[in-house]
């Protein structure tokens, strides 16, 4: 049985009663059929006999292609019989294998399938990610394809609007500023992670046959600023032009690998002076609302840091007026730091104090790069440099760190060399 069929809306066949009372049926004549085809934009001009006319002859496009689906029977029109054709076979083939979408869903805009992607993030996602990825969402993607239906997005398109991201011609809907060229890696996030997490979210809901964001190319990455490495003396120069408390900020980020989240994060409860060890159990994000808040540390992954000895009466100091559930890096109210807040206040300044502030990529995260080239220099193993800083796995510890680990491949071939034979 055909799942999908053609109509004509404008002829119809005809009945005639033989002399021996057999009825037959008449179908419109060829001449009637070329004068229509010759007059398709003007079809009261065809010498088409009335008999073979339909009540809408002349009206709305003439062929009709109606398919059986799931929710009903469905239709659409066509001005000439090629296209409808060739919709029927395409129509009916997706049908017969399973890929079969109700055109109409192609008909969906972006902007209302996102907001239904929206709310599948909340608790799925930390909430400093889901905050990053609503901002893209509302500064880059819905300017340009907010309104556009899912069945108007091609591969080709979206590599049009991804040269633009990169040539800062994009559109862009950002409460400051304007739009600016955008790096590779900030165009992968827009385009592959969120734009491609929406398409690939109207896929799976039947509304998409296909993502076209498959094929698209992303720029390529730029080679990546240098990771910085200070040595104790630089470290101490920064501390320097801080109080006494935000000194032992850079001093326990230097010295014992933790992230500033996790830093401003902690408790007094956190210091164990026995054990003389750091419980790192959350750390300091946003939620996605951009509030402050705290949640488990990245990858979800609670551990215990050593504290270097040397580090044990700074934080003594800070602990002692100070009961176990008080923050131990407290703002100067009393209270959390904020990261940012810190960074713009006591960080900078620092930093331009100590004359580094013209360094290329001196950042707060440098402090944590410093400490694991201390431990690897030291001699501690990746495992144990994974442990400390809270990497996922040793692979991750390696990725990140190839560069400090001590090039050992002429010891193999000496090695190797020591059992030859020959």
């Amino acid at each position: 049985m055909a799942r999908a069929w053609i109509q004509d809306r404008w002829l119809r066949g005809t009945e005639k009663t033989l002399a021996d009372g057999t009825v037959v049926r008449i179908d419109p004549p060829a001449g009637a059929k070329r004068s229509l085809a010759m007059n398709i934009d003007h079809p009261e001009r065809a010498n088409v006999p009335d008999e073979f006319r339909t009540s809408e002859f002349g009206r709305g496009r003439r062929w009709m292609v109606f398919w059986q689906a799931d929710e009903g029977r469905k239709r659409r029109s066509f001005k000439d019989y090629q296209s409808a054709e060739a919709f029927r076979a395409s129509i009916e083939d997706d049908i017969r294998s399973g890929k079969y979408v109700n055109p109409k869903d192609l008909e969906r805009t972006f902007g209302d399938v996102a907001d239904l992607w929206r709310q599948t993030l909340t608790g799925t996602i930390k909430g400093a990610t889901e905050s990053r990825y609503v901002r893209e969402l509302r500064v880059w993607v819905l300017p340009r394809w907010g309104k556009v239906p899912l069945g108007r997005i091609t591969t080709g398109s979206i590599q049009t609007w991804v040269a633009q991201l990169a040539e800062g011609k994009a559109p862009y809907a950002g409460r400051r500023g304007t739009p600016r060229p955008l790096a590779p890696k900030s165009i992968r996030s827009i385009v592959t992670i969120v734009m491609g997490a929406v398409l690939k979210f109207a896929v799976e809901s039947g509304w998409m046959q296909h993502n076209p964001m498959g094929k698209v190319k992303m720029p390529r990455m730029t080679v990546a600023q240098p990771r910085v490495y200070l040595v104790p003396a630089e470290i101490k120069a920064i501390a320097d032009g801080m109080s006494e408390a935000d000194a032992t900020v850079v001093y326990v980020l230097a010295y014992t690998g933790i992230r500033i989240g996790e830093a401003f994060a902690l408790r007094c409860g956190d210091v164990d002076f026995d054990a003389r060890t750091l419980a790192i159990t959350k750390t300091q994000s946003v939620d996605r609302e951009g509030h402050i808040t705290e949640t488990l540390p990245k990858g979800n992954r609670s551990r215990r840091v050593p504290i270097p000895s040397s580090l044990m009466p700074r934080l003594g100091e800070l602990v002692r007026e100070c009961d176990d559930g008080g923050y131990l890096f407290r703002a100067p109210r009393g209270g959390a730091n904020n990261t940012q807040n810190w960074r713009v206040r006591t960080w900078f300044p620092a930093l331009r104090a100590a004359g580094m502030d013209e360094i290329p990529g001196l950042v707060i995260h440098s402090l944590r790069h410093t400490y694991a080239s201390i431990a690897i220099k030291s001699g501690a193993d990746v495992k144990t440099v994974q442990k400390v800083m809270g990497h996922a796995s040793a692979a991750e510890t390696l990725d990140t760190y190839a560069d400090l680990w001590p090039d050992r491949t002429g010891d193999v071939a000496a090695a190797v060399d020591r059992d030859i034979i020959m």
